[in-house]
This record gives structure tokens, C-alpha cells and sequence, in this order.
């Protein structure tokens, strides 16, 4: 059976502009179990209604493979899930990605929580699902460098260049920040140079070619004695060895966002819909090559807080000035 919409009225041309009509479905709502990962079968009420085409739109990303592709054929699948268009935006940057919301042009998003905390200041956003990385909810951020090159320190980078992803990172950018003013040095006077390269692929690439010391990405921080299984230069250039210098403390995974002016029904259909295909052998390959995330997960109601109140520490300290 098709995932159908809310029972909300239908949305504005002026809130959303497509060249595909709003596609009218008859209206009910039925119970239908679905098959949790627990194995445990929930009821979830699926209300049908009324609703145009969706945009969802992401973020540039390390992902391997053909991002753009990935996109495309996730949208496939949700269109014929949904019984509804779906298309997808590759946002050149955080900023684009940022706009595209601000401007009504976008639905729902996959972005950075703290890329979420900064756009939902200027307008409502909706967390509505979480993603799973080796049965993770939050990761790291990893200060590296090319393991070739003698710095075996934080200290061994001072008046160094540095490549961070952007502004709006939290893993390529204030998290790090934070880190090292916790340990008593100005990021804005302890490097040469700063870089800004848009992506956690290019900042690594970066450091592979020379252009940075050291640069900040994504990991998940490994036991004591256990390899590291997952990083942002594993994914880019898993032939090249590096050096992790420190690790700043656990950032939220990365999140699927609702536009707040999108109905509170048509949020819990798209969300459904992405939980669906998760449960399905094929939904995952498509979930996984679009995201690099395994499942996705209700977030807790106020799991972003703790990012919120690092945001207001860190313009405090001037460590965001530009935001």
C-alpha cells in the first residue's frame, strides 16, 4: 500500500511552487501494522488527504559514490511510495542548503544539527528523524593530519593552516573551535590561515595535497585499543594514512528536517515514508548510499539543546562571529 498525505488543507502555490499539480487522493485514514527493527508490529495511522509535490534537499557530502545519483533514486522510490512527485536539490553548500529553506523552495532537508539550530533562528524547522551510524545516534569531531607529517599535537599546529568544512559545520567547524578554546587556545589567533572548503571531502583532500595542516571532519571515537572504523578520510581516501590529534566531545547525528509551515500530519507522512523504505533490503541501499547512515530514528524532543546552548557559548567567546 502507498504512504497517502494529511488531511490538511492543501499548501499555497505561493508556499510551493512546482511544476507538478497537487494530486488529490480520496480521504481515510486506516490502521496498518508495520514491522518494526524489534520486530514488534505497531499500528501507525496513515491519513490521506490532499498534497502537492515534495522537495527534499541536502547537503554536499563524503559520501562515496555518485551523491547526485544517490539522490535521484531515493526520490524515485519516495515518489512511488508517496504516489506523489519527489525531487531532490544537491545544494552547492551549507548556505545554499540554508536559503533554499528561508526561500520556501525546500520541504524537508537532510543537514548538520547545528546548520538546524542556525537556520531554525531565522525560520521553524521540524527535526523529525535522526540518523543511526554503527547503532550510534552522535559522533565526533577528529582534528587529523596526514600522518607523513611530524605533528603529533594540537600545540604542533600553532600558526599552522587549517581546513575547515564551513561555518555552519559542527563536526568541520565549531565544535573544534570550542575544543580548543576549552584548552586555552584562541582558535582565531592560533592559526596562520583558515580555509573553507565547503565539504568534509575537500577539507580532506586538502590535507592530502598539502593545502592544509590539518583539517576537521566527522568519526566515531573507538574504544581504547579498538581501529577506527569510521571517519571522513576513511571515506575519501581510505589508501592514505593519518593521524588523529584529539577528539572533541559527542555532536548529534545529522538530522531530516520538516519546513515549520508544512502541517504537523504531511511531516509524520514523509517521516513514515523514509522509515518505511528503511525496513526494506532495497530502502536501506538507497537510504544508505543518499545518507552513509544505516536506519533513522525519532529524536528525542530536546536532543539539540545541548548544541543550542554551544552555539550561544561560542558567539559569546567571538568563536562565531560570522554568524
Amino acid at each position: 500500500m502507498k504512504l497517502a498525505a494529511s488531511i490538511a488543507p492543501p499548501r499555497s502555490a505561493a508556499r510551493h511552487n512546482s511544476e507538478f499539480a497537487a494530486k488529490p487522493i480520496i480521504a481515510a485514514a486506516v490502521n496498518t501494522p508495520v514491522r518494526t527493527a524489534e520486530c514488534k508490529c505497531v499500528y501507525v495511522t496513515w491519513y490521506t488527504g490532499e498534497m502537492g509535490a515534495i522537495t527534499l534537499a541536502v547537503v554536499p557530502s563524503a559520501t562515496p559514490g555518485d551523491s547526485r545519483l544517490a539522490l535521484d533514486n531515493l526520490c524515485i522510490a519516495l515518489t512511488k511510495l508517496l504516489d506523489m512527485p519527489v525531487h531532490g536539490i544537491n545544494s552547492a553548500s551549507y548556505q545554499d542548503l540554508a536559503a533554499e529553506l528561508e526561500k520556501d523552495r525546500a520541504d524537508y532537508a537532510w543537514m548538520s544539527p547545528l546548520l538546524m539550530v542556525l537556520t531554525d533562528e531565522k525560520i521553524q524547522l521540524r527535526p523529525l528523524l535522526s540518523a543511526v551510524r554503527d547503532e550510534r545516534t552522535e559522533y565526533c569531531s577528529a582534528l587529523f593530519v596526514d600522518a607523513r607529517r611530524p605533528m603529533q599535537t594540537i600545540e604542533d599546529l600553532r600558526g599552522q593552516v587549517v581546513a575547515w568544512v564551513d561555518p555552519t559545520s559542527a563536526a568541520g567547524y565549531l565544535m573544534p573551535r570550542l575544543h580548543l578554546a576549552a584548552h586555552g587556545l584562541d582558535p582565531t589567533r592560533f592559526f596562520r590561515k583558515e580555509l573553507f572548503l565547503r565539504s568534509h571531502a575537500e577539507v580532506v583532500r586538502a590535507v592530502v595535497d598539502g593545502r592544509a595542516d590539518m583539517g576537521a571532519t566527522y568519526g566515531q571515537r573507538p574504544a581504547d585499543g579498538e581501529p577506527l572504523a569510521r571517519a571522513g578520510f576513511l571515506h575519501v581516501a581510505p589508501e592514505r594514512e593519518f593521524r588523529v590529534l584529539d577528539w572533541t566531545h559527542p555532536i548529534p547525528n545529522d538530522v531530516i528536517v520538516g519546513h515549520g509551515l508544512l502541517p504537523k500530519p504531511e511531516h509524520r507522512v514523509f517521516s513514515n515514508a523514509i522509515l518505511t523504505l528503511a525496513e526494506r533490503d532495497s530502502g536501506k541501499r538507497l537510504l544508505y548510499n543518499a545518507f552513509h547512515a544505516e536506519k533513522f530514528v525519532t529524536p528525542a524532543r530536546n536532543v539539540l539543546n545541548p548544541l543550542r546552548e554551544d552555539v550561544a557559548r561560542a558567539r559569546k567567546h567571538g568563536l562565531l562571529s560570522q554568524l
